[in-house]
């Protein structure tokens, strides 16, 4: 480990040598596939890289596997929750489509829908769909962030769908 905060390229392919395959391992296991695997072993050794371990060695953990294990099971946690909110949205985008093609795109019952949201959401949503507007543009206009935009318009179709599902369906009916 000394040897590679020192600039050794041979003494950190070693390291990389001796730790990346029980890494590998361990990210196939956790994550049931090996897709993401070799991509976070190189994140692991980026945040060692990145340490207060690497550039103090001395001042560092006893046993860098501990580390090197601990920035992995972080980067395998972290991973597991970011695909389950991405196929959170991903069902809530195929309900929202889902009860789009159900409904006419002005009907009576979408425009009550729409009074009911708050002006934070309904805004977006009307710049968005009804006019076409970017993000970008809309975020312009409102005088806040993009990332404002985005959250606005997710919370704002989650709830509009809310609204307009009580259309003919019952909770009972809409659960297989």
């Amino acid at each position: 480990m000394i040897a590679a905060t020192q600039g050794k390229e041979a003494a950190f392919a070693e390291l990389y040598g001796r730790y990346a395959p029980a890494l590998r391992a361990y990210f196939v296991k956790c994550l049931d596939a090996d897709t993401a695997a070799d991509d976070l072993v190189q994140q692991v050794f980026l945040q060692l890289l990145d340490s207060r371990a690497f550039r103090h060695p001395l001042g560092g953990p006893d046993k860098l596997d501990k580390l090197l294990f601990t920035y992995a099971k972080n980067l395998a946690r972290n991973h597991v929750r970011g695909d389950r909110r991405r196929s959170g949205r991903e069902a809530t985008f195929q309900q929202l489509t889902d009860a789009a093609d159900e409904l006419p795109v002005d009907t009576p019952t979408l425009h009550a829908a729409l009074k009911q949201l708050p002006d934070h959401q309904r805004q977006p949503l009307v710049l968005r769909f009804r006019h076409g507007m970017k993000i970008d543009d809309i975020a312009h206009l409102m005088d806040c962030a993009p990332g404002t935009i985005k959250s606005r318009l997710h919370y704002g179709l989650k709830r509009l769908a809310h609204l307009l599902q009580p259309l003919g369906k019952t909770d009972d009916q809409t659960k297989p």
